[in-house]
C-alpha cells in the first residue's frame, strides 16, 4: 500500500503533467500516449513519455507546425500546398502544376503529358503552334542531347490551366529542359500570360551540350482563380532559338 506521502507525491506528478500538457496545446493523449485520463498510472507513463520522448519530438518536427496552419501540415506548406503533381525535376520549390515532354514522332515533336497537379483539371493542354498556316512542331537535335521542340521565330508554346482552386501563390517558376539551338550563341525564353509577362536575361540558356533546366520566376503569370490560364512562351536573344525537351511550371500555393 502506499504511504501518505508517496501517494501525495504521485498526485503532485500527474498534476504536474497535466499542466504541461496544457501548455503544449495537445494533450498527452492526442499524441497517442495514455488514454487512461483519470489520474491512473498509464497517464503519468504518458506524461513521462511527453516529457522526454516521441510526444516532444513530434511537437518539435512536425505535430506543432501541423496544429499552427492546418491540416496540411508544414511539409505540404514546403512542397506545393493545394498543388499535387510531386517535386519539380527543375529543383525548383513547391510542387510540379504541369511538366510534359517533347518526343520524336517521324520528325514531328510531340507532346507527352508527365505530371498534372492543378487543383482543377478543366484545362490541361500544351501544344507548339506556328504562325504561318501548315506549322508542323519540328523535332530536332537527336545527337547532342535527348532531342526536343524547336522553338525559334517561326512558333511559340500554350500552357493552358487552371487556376481555379487556388486561393494564393507563394511561388511561381517555368522552367524548361534543353539548349540554345545555336552553336555559336545563347538563347532565353520570355513568357506572357493575360495576369503577367515577363522574360530572363539574354544568353541565359547555354549553347552547350549538355542539356540543363534554365528556371525563372514568373511572378502573377498563374493567377490564383483564373479558369482561364494560358502561358505564352517563347525563345529570345541572343540566338532566338532553343531546343526544349521539357517544359515545367511549378507552384507553391495554398
Amino acid at each position: 500500500m502506499l504511504t501518505g506521502s508517496v501517494l501525495a507525491l504521485a498526485i503532485a506528478a500527474v498534476g504536474c503533467a497535466r499542466g504541461v500538457d496544457g501548455r503544449g496545446g495537445g494533450g498527452a493523449s492526442d499524441l497517442g500516449v495514455g488514454a487512461g485520463g483519470n489520474g491512473e498510472a498509464s497517464d503519468l507513463g504518458a506524461a513521462v513519455d511527453f516529457a522526454g520522448g516521441s510526444g516532444a519530438q513530434d511537437l518539435a518536427t512536425g505535430g506543432g507546425a501541423d496544429l499552427a496552419i492546418g491540416s496540411g501540415g508544414a511539409q505540404d506548406l514546403a512542397t506545393g500546398g493545394v498543388i499535387t503533381g510531386g517535386p519539380c525535376l527543375s529543383g525548383a520549390s513547391g510542387a510540379t502544376g504541369i511538366r510534359v515532354r517533347w518526343v520524336d514522332s517521324g520528325g514531328t515533336a510531340t507532346v507527352q503529358y508527365e505530371a498534372f497537379g492543378m487543383p482543377d483539371h478543366s484545362r490541361e493542354k500544351v501544344g507548339a503552334y506556328g504562325y504561318q498556316i501548315g506549322f508542323t512542331p519540328s523535332f530536332v537535335d537527336p545527337f547532342l542531347g535527348d532531342g526536343g521542340l524547336l522553338l525559334d521565330g517561326s512558333d511559340f508554346v500554350d500552357v493552358e490551366l487552371s487556376g481555379v482552386g487556388i486561393a494564393s501563390i507563394g511561388s511561381a517558376t517555368l522552367a524548361i529542359y534543353g539548349r540554345s539551338y545555336d552553336t555559336t550563341t545563347s538563347g532565353s525564353f520570355s513568357w506572357q500570360s493575360f495576369s503577367d509577362s515577363g522574360a530572363t536575361t539574354d544568353d541565359f540558356v547555354s549553347n552547350v551540350a549538355p542539356y540543363r533546366w534554365y528556371a525563372a520566376d514568373i511572378g502573377n503569370t498563374v493567377a490564383p482563380g483564373d479558369g482561364g490560364v494560358r502561358v505564352r512562351i517563347k525563345a529570345g536573344p541572343s540566338s532566338e532559338a532553343l531546343v526544349v525537351h521539357r517544359i515545367e511550371i511549378c507552384l507553391a500555393a495554398q
